[in-house]
């Protein structure tokens, strides 16, 4: 009996106890915060979230347990790593280990200076170069990876780190403006014929702003009678756009086998063009005179100014292209110069120009050292072609050196002598070019008209003297 009560009293004191242990340890629970795995971009600082200590879902304040914490992730090394937990709570000791993967999950940057390529309409050809990089937060700079393609308006640039990570940037191309279309004068917009001759009527240009021809419907209005002396207008209609040629039909004067009396001066200017042209051309546009202009390629930098001339209605012809005198070598060597300057002609105006004047004129002896009887060779095959030469009624003196004052007396005194004057200037010398606001005021004043020259217009021939 006595044996019973000692079982009973040691089994109550063991539920005692385990009721003490319970109440004291009882519903402990210890876990970690997140996920147990997780995945951190590289060489990014890393944070552990930490742990909780709960008992019976309580969270139970840190300065209740003690705890240890070791790691060996290195964020600049891709790989996976141990985050560990040692926590000590009254006599028990718990342990919670997370694992942290260091990944490359970051695209690469695509950086571009430009936020537009631009194109030119008519050439197409990109206005700005498009320079871009691409880095990457583990490759580095990885620009040489971009591909480049082109779709529609964009650009599509692309690229790829070494752990897959793709970015893509779209860069938009815009064209420079559209360029209006061109309606212009084939030749000069004011012709000079003779009484009774055939006038050719040269018609018209039409080509869209980049300089192709287009096909249109043109409406031409006016005629002329070339048995008549007069003025007769030309008028030519197209996209709603109006053109109009001034034909003269005339006697010649006594200087060019005529007895018109209307005084005509022909201005012409020969050696250009250059750094002083512009002001002529701007000194031509204030009187409203419209002159002809004899071109070289004597000065490169210069000569898209040929364009410019052509554009403000002057008449250009062919002068020269080196102005070298030995072009007097022999009518081929005469073509090879020629047809050089031509081109340039050419690209500038859109046609070459069928007018020309000798170097020194037709009537230069210089050429004797060259050859014999070149310049009369030269000439006859250039008429045969169907080009037409021009000397002049007056010289300014200006390539002789003469001063403004003596060039103002030349042309001023001079141009009383003829009824059709051809007057040879030169764009290069600066005394012509200072002086001939003076000029035009005085010539404009006496009530002079002014033309330009072509092969319809009068001409004066020096005699050939080689």
């Amino acid at each position: 009996m006595k044996k019973k009560y000692i079982i009973l009293i040691i089994m109550v004191g063991l539920l005692f106890l385990t009721g003490i242990i319970y109440f004291l340890l009882g519903g402990i629970t210890v876990e970690l915060k997140g996920n147990k795995e997780i995945n951190i971009s590289y060489n990014i600082e890393y944070m552990d979230e930490g742990f909780l200590v709960k008992k019976f879902d309580k969270i139970i304040n840190n300065d209740k347990y003690s705890y240890k914490e070791n790691n060996n992730i290195d964020i600049t090394k891709l790989g996976k790593y141990e985050y560990n937990y040692e926590i000590k709570y009254l006599l028990f000791t718990y342990k919670l280990k997370r694992i942290v993967n260091v990944i490359d999950d970051i695209k690469p940057e695509i950086n571009v200076k430009e936020e537009s390529l631009i194109r030119d309409y008519c050439t197409k050809k990109d206005k700005n170069k498009l320079e871009y990089t691409a880095l990457d937060n583990y490759d580095g700079d990885i620009t040489d990876k971009i591909e480049k393609e082109e779709i529609e308006d964009k650009i599509i640039l692309k690229v790829s780190d070494s752990n897959g990570n793709a970015s893509i940037k779209e860069v938009p191309i815009t064209y420079s403006e559209k360029p209006k279309d061109k309606f212009s004068l084939v030749g000069n917009s004011t012709v000079y014929i003779t009484t009774n001759s055939k006038y050719n009527e040269q018609g018209t240009s039409y080509k869209d702003g980049c300089g192709n021809t287009i096909k249109v419907d043109v409406t031409t209005t006016g005629s002329v009678n070339t048995s008549k002396n007069g003025e007769y207008k030309i008028t030519y209609k197209a996209n709603g756009q109006t053109l109009t040629r001034k034909v003269v039909v005339y006697t010649p004067s006594s200087n060019t086998s005529s007895s018109n009396k209307e005084k005509i001066i022909y201005l012409t200017f020969d050696d250009g063009p250059c750094s002083y042209t512009e002001r002529v051309l701007k000194t031509l546009d204030k009187y409203n005179v419209k002159a002809t202009f004899f071109v070289t390629h004597q000065f490169s930098k210069y000569v898209p100014l040929i364009k410019k001339e052509y554009e403000s209605g002057h008449a250009v012809g062919v002068h020269s292209y080196t102005h070298n005198w030995n072009i007097y070598k022999s009518v081929d060597a005469y073509l090879n110069d020629f047809n050089k300057m031509n081109a340039d002609i050419l690209k500038y105006t859109g046609s070459k120009s069928m007018i020309f004047r000798f170097p020194g004129g037709s009537s230069n002896t210089i050429s004797r050292k060259y050859a014999k009887g070149v310049v009369k060779a030269t000439a006859n095959k250039m008429t045969s072609l169907g080009y037409k030469y021009f000397d002049w009624d007056i010289g300014s003196g200006d390539s002789d050196g003469a001063s403004r004052s003596k060039i103002y007396s030349n042309v001023v005194n001079g141009v009383k002598k003829c009824s059709k004057c051809i007057v040879l200037m030169h764009d290069i010398k600066i005394n012509t070019v200072n002086e001939l606001d003076n000029i035009l005021n005085t010539l404009t004043k006496q009530g002079y008209k002014f033309g330009t020259l072509s092969v319809n217009s009068p001409t004066v021939h020096h005699k050939i003297a080689n």
